[in-house]
C-alpha cells in the first residue's frame, strides 16, 4: 500500500507506454480492466461516510448572482438571463423575506438567522439592476423598502458606516465592520454605490450624500491598497464624476435600452416608463414628436431630447 493501514491511492503513471511494457498489456487490455475495476471500486466507495454538504441556498450569493444574470442581459440581450434574475427573486421574496426582515439562507425552510449587511446590501442592489432592464417601478419601491431597514439598525452614525449584523438581532461581544473586499466586494462598498444609484433614482440627495461621505471616508485607503478596494474605487469614481441620469419614454423604450446596455455605459443610471411615472427624474417628462424619446442629463440638467440611441451616446461621450 502507499497510503495509510496498507491500503492504497490509485495513480494513474504519467508514462502509459513504459505501464504497458512492464505489465505486458495493450491499451485495449487495459481499458478493458479499468471498466471491470471501477464498479468494485464503487462498490467499495459507498462503505465510506459521505462527508458533509452544503447545500444551502444563501440570500446574498443569489443576490449577487442576480446582478450578473442582470449583466448578462445586458451584454447578450437574451431574455432567458431576465427571466432567470426575476425567477430567481421571487424564490427570495417567496422563502426568504418575513416580518420585515431578510433571513440568511435556505434548506428545506428559511434558517432563524437574520441576515448580515451583504445579504440586504446585494438584495437592494438586485432590485435596482432589475429595475434598469425592466422599468417595472415595483422594483424601487422594494429597493427604497430594503434600504430603510440596514440604515435604521445597521449603520453606525458615529463612523458613518455600516455594521455587518444588526442591532436587532443577536447580541455579540463586539460588532464587527466588513470594510475591505475579499473574494466578493465588501458589503459596505455595495450600499455605497447603491446609496448612490438610488439616491439618484428616487432625487434623495441625503443618500447621495450619504454615499460620498462614506467613499470619501476611504479615499486614502482606495488610492494605496487598491487590490482590496476595488469595488470602493468603482463606487469613488461614480461619487466624484457625475452619472449620466438618461430617461426614455414612449412605447419603443424596450429595444432602445437594450441597444443602449450594449453599448456598455458603465457610468450611466438608466430610467424609463412607457407613458407616465412617479419617478422624480421621469415624471414631468413626455415623449417628443409622437415618437419614443431619450433625455441624457447630469445632475438634473438634461440636453436636448433625442429618439435614438446613436445621439444617446453622443451625448454621454460629449461630457
Amino acid at each position: 500500500g502507499n497510503w495509510e493501514h496498507g491500503m492504497n491511492i490509485l495513480i494513474r503513471p504519467a508514462n502509459t507506454e513504459s505501464f504497458f511494457k512492464k505489465n505486458n498489456l495493450t491499451a485495449t487490455e487495459l481499458d478493458e480492466l479499468t471498466k471491470k475495476s471501477k464498479p468494485i471500486l464503487l462498490k467499495e466507495r459507498e462503505n465510506k461516510i459521505r462527508p458533509g454538504l452544503d447545500d444551502k441556498i444563501v440570500t446574498s450569493w443569489n443576490a449577487m448572482m442576480i446582478v450578473g444574470l442582470i449583466d448578462a442581459y445586458k451584454a447578450f440581450g437574451d431574455r432567458q438571463f431576465l427571466e432567470a434574475a426575476e425567477k430567481n427573486i421571487q424564490f427570495l421574496e417567496k422563502y426568504l423575506f418575513e416580518e420585515g426582515k431578510i433571513y440568511r439562507s435556505f434548506k428545506n425552510k428559511r434558517s432563524d438567522v437574520e441576515g448580515f449587511l451583504d445579504d440586504y446590501a446585494y438584495v437592494i442592489a438586485a432590485y435596482v439592476q432589475l429595475y434598469q432592464c425592466t422599468f417595472s417601478e415595483i422594483y424601487i419601491d422594494k429597493a427604497s423598502h430594503w434600504m430603510n431597514h440596514p440604515l435604521q439598525y445597521f449603520y453606525d452614525k458615529e463612523e458613518g458606516f455600516f455594521f455587518y449584523t444588526s442591532s436587532d438581532s443577536e447580541k455579540l461581544i463586539s460588532r464587527k465592520k466588513e470594510i475591505f473586499d475579499n473574494v466578493i466586494p465588501s458589503s459596505n462598498a455595495v450600499m455605497a454605490r447603491t446609496l448612490n444609484h438610488l439616491g439618484i433614482i428616487l432625487d434623495r440627495e441625503d443618500w447621495k450624500e450619504l454615499s460620498k461621505k462614506m467613499v470619501s471616508g476611504l479615499s486614502h485607503l482606495i488610492e494605496s491598497d487598491l487590490n482590496y478596494m476595488s469595488y470602493w474605487g468603482i463606487a469613488y469614481m461614480e461619487t466624484h464624476q457625475p452619472l449620466a441620469e438618461v430617461v426614455m419614454i414612449g412605447d419603443q423604450i424596450e429595444a432602445l435600452n437594450k441597444e443602449l446596455h450594449q453599448a456598455f455605459q458603465p457610468f450611466a443610471v438608466v430610467m424609463g416608463t412607457l407613458y407616465q411615472s412617479s419617478l422624480p427624474l421621469v415624471a414631468d417628462k413626455k415623449a417628443a414628436d409622437g415618437k419614443s424619446t431619450i433625455f441624457v442629463c447630469y445632475n438634473k440638467t438634461c440636453q436636448l431630447p433625442v429618439h435614438s440611441v446613436e445621439e444617446a451616446l453622443l451625448q454621454i461621450q460629449r461630457k
